[in-house]
């Protein structure tokens, strides 16, 4: 009987997933401690856990684009036509260099017929512009229409003017000043927020975790916190370090190969003014990473460029980026670029990181690009407003105390589980089999990379309760032959198999938007117990139902 119950295919597929965890947490003793593979969080190794708010609004505004360029213009120029699209001006000795100039101005560059100036333009274009020239941080419209929504990534008043300021004031202050902006232009302030889109905050967190993997951190969790918050727990590491490491950006440098080994420092990240999103070029079809330097930074380029070669011989003296002494980026000039660093014309703005291959590739290379440039210059300001230590001895005592706990969890459901069938051929395998259950679970959180916390390993504990209780299940189904003669053993499994998956299923459907939810603290419970569910349907629920059914014959 047990040579059969071990060729049973359900119970391998049980021993091999034990054999698999086993190796994926990897138990071992070394230099006097136990250690294994699982990732344990903050809770129990200490470290230092900081609260981040990230600076920035979300307006509502209306305006027009023709208001916008008279103001932009001059009074030299008189507005003749527009459309939705564009907007055409008329003015008295215009010429190519006159057009070269209002190019600087950033709404586009503007075509000439005669007299006539037409920019190609729509009004959120055009405030978007503005916007961006009057704050000097990077907006994105949001939603098109009259009003638009904006978002300005970054504090309409200086760090000096919201001295002494509380939240209130900074915002009603903010709000005064932005309107003083569209005053200019005839635009309208709809609605202020006093946030960012959830898009820059996903953003945001992605790049500070990019930053700290390439660190070399391993033991982090980035996560976001409403709509405008990231928390970060850095576990085993002091506050003052995790201080520094979050607040300061990435290292980010730009140089020229002077040939096929050497490199010259052109700027750091510290040079880097503005970074847009990634886009595709509606003329060329690639994809691009617009971003600008500051002028000096500009002037080094140019200098460094046609020192070097780069604008006689671009393919001999690429460009590359370096994230943290890694690179990460590496083309020559464009043509175009180098030809007008050559006769002197090109202006220090409209950088462009363009992508070669195919479509994805390219837009997965830009979007990649976008990540490591930010990380030397996130999007928004993040500020600290929190932040908290746990020492490594707390939390040396919250291990020890789980840990007590999962003992007498597995000792009390034993104990009830031998009450109430009092036979070891009953009792032996179902322990095994709950608690091999627990096992395999710390295995997949092994092989997932998911860190244990308190929450998680409750999940755990909850995990071991429930799986007990459908094998008990499972075994009254079988035990009760003698009332159901007319259903077969087959059918009586059955049925207890109809009651577990329907309970694993609300289960599941409950806890998975827990575990989508940036909900720190019930997210690693939701994604255990999700976890020991699908464990126990498809692995150790079969397993033991083929178990009891031969050891009961």
């Amino acid at each position: 009987m047990k040579l059969g119950i071990l060729k049973d295919l359900r119970v391998l597929i049980l021993i091999l997933a034990i054999l698999g965890s086993l190796i994926a947490i990897s138990p071992r003793y070394e230099n006097g401690t136990l250690n294994t593979n699982l990732r344990l969080g903050l809770d129990f190794v200490g470290g230092s856990t900081i609260q981040l708010k990230l600076e920035g609004c979300i307006v509502d505004i209306q305006s027009s684009k023709e208001k916008i360029l008279e103001h932009e213009l001059g009074e030299n120029y008189k507005l003749s036509n527009s459309g939705k699209d564009f907007v055409e001006f008329t003015s008295e000795n215009v010429n190519a260099t006159v057009v070269d100039k209002l190019k600087e101005l950033g709404y586009g560059t503007p075509t000439l017929e005669g007299n006539l100036i037409k920019f190609s333009i729509t009004d959120e274009g055009a405030m978007v512009v503005y916007l961006g020239k009057k704050t000097g941080y990077e907006v994105l419209l949001l939603k098109k229409g009259q009003p638009a929504e904006y978002e300005i990534r970054g504090s309409i008043l200086s760090d000096e003017e919201k001295k002494g300021l509380t939240d209130e004031e900074i915002k009603t202050k903010s709000e005064e000043k932005l309107r003083g902006y569209l005053s200019e232009v005839g635009a309208t302030l709809v609605n202020y927020e006093d946030r960012v889109s959830s898009f820059t905050t996903k953003q945001t967190k992605n790049i500070i975790s990019t930053k700290l993997n390439y660190v070399g951190l391993k033991d982090i969790r980035v996560r976001i916190w409403g709509e405008d918050y990231i928390l970060i727990d850095l576990a085993g590491m002091p506050l003052e370090e995790a201080r520094n490491l979050v607040a300061k950006p990435g290292k980010f440098e730009i140089k020229i190969y002077i040939n096929d080994t050497e490199t010259k420092l052109i700027c750091t990240g510290a040079s880097i003014k503005r970074v847009s999103s990634y886009s595709k070029d509606t003329m060329t079809g690639q994809w691009k990473v617009p971003f600008e330097l500051t002028k000096e930074a500009s002037d080094q380029f140019r200098k460094m460029c046609i020192e070097y070669g780069a604008v006689d011989n671009p393919e001999a003296h690429p460009i590359a980026m370096y994230l943290d002494n890694k690179e990460v980026f590496k083309a020559p000039l464009s043509s175009s670029l180098a030809q007008d660093i050559k006769n002197g014309i090109w202006s220090g703005s409209g950088l462009e990181a363009t992508m070669g291959g195919s479509d994805q590739e390219a837009m997965e290379k830009a979007k990649e690009l976008e990540t490591h440039l930010r990380a030397g210059a996130l999007p928004v300001k993040p500020v600290i407003v929190s932040e908290g230590y746990i020492d490594p001895i707390l939390g040396k005592n919250f291990l020890k105390q789980i840990f007590m706990a999962i003992i007498l969890a597995i000792i009390a459901v034993g104990f009830i589980v031998y009450i109430r069938y009092r036979e070891g051929r009953i009792v032996i395998p179902m322990l095994i089999t709950g608690y091999s259950e627990t096992f395999i679970v710390l295995g997949v959180a092994a092989v997932i990379g998911h860190q244990l916390d308190l929450p998680s390993l409750g999940g755990i504990i909850a995990t071991l309760g429930t799986g007990v209780d459908q094998l008990v299940i499972i075994t009254d189904e079988v035990m009760r032959g003698e009332k159901r003669a007319v259903k077969s053993l087959v059918k009586r499994v059955a049925a207890a198999f109809s009651i577990i998956f329907a309970s694993a299923a609300t289960t599941v459907i409950a806890m998975t938007p827990l575990a989508y939810m940036q909900l720190g603290v019930l997210k690693g419970f939701a994604i255990v117990t999700i976890i020991g569910i699908f464990v126990g349907i498809f692995i150790t629920r079969p397993a033991y139902g083929n178990m009891i059914k031969k050891i009961l014959g």
